[in-house]
């Protein structure tokens, strides 16, 4: 009976100590590089750039500068990112595109844009540039964060003692029930 108690007791002081070990090899601390800036003027071509932009109620509110008439295209990057993200094997979409020619100066172009998972997306082309612009509202929301290791070390923590306390406890009932066990004769 004294090694089940000793035992028992080895158990409960040790698996707080082994949880912890555990947690402190796997928690590292790094320092994250700070934010940048949002640029709000974008090139888009030597002769025409995004000189502001902003995003208010799912619409993106750009303002453009032409120095020549130009033509841009406008497409709603989130419908496209549903499209990759939905569904199994090779699927179509459509997504929408809206095109429009600029005169020289400055222009505000408005464009409503799909919400996928808490964030908005468009990309924008002109008709001189040799690429697009990406333009996004926030961060796609992703599924549940990972659990903290403080959590695991205190489930884990909580668990063998409780464990430890309801073997001992069963272990002095049944010692208990032994010693209190009367033979009657008749």
């Amino acid at each position: 009976m004294r090694r089940i108690i000793t035992l028992i007791i080895l158990i409960t002081v040790a698996s707080p100590a082994l949880v912890g070990t555990v947690v402190a090899e796997n928690n590292t601390t790094t320092t994250a590089a700070p934010t940048p800036e949002v640029t709000r003027t974008i090139d888009l071509s030597p002769t025409t750039r995004i000189t502001n932009w902003r995003f208010s109620n799912g619409t993106f509110y750009l303002t453009v500068q032409a120095d020549l008439p130009t033509r841009i295209a406008i497409t709603d990057a989130g419908e496209l990112s549903r499209i990759l993200t939905e569904g199994d094997g090779p699927a179509a979409g459509k997504a929408r595109v809206r095109r429009m020619t600029l005169t020289p100066g400055e222009t505000v172009v408005k464009f409503h844009a799909e919400d996928i998972n808490g964030a908005s997306a468009i990309t924008v082309s002109s008709s001189n540039a040799d690429g697009i612009v990406a333009i996004r509202s926030d961060a796609i929301e992703t599924g549940k964060p990972p659990v903290d290791y403080g959590t695991v070390q205190t489930l884990l923590g909580g668990t063998a003692i409780a464990s430890a306390g309801g073997t001992f406890y069963w272990v002095k009932r049944k010692r208990d029930e032994k010693e209190m066990e009367v033979e009657r004769e008749w």
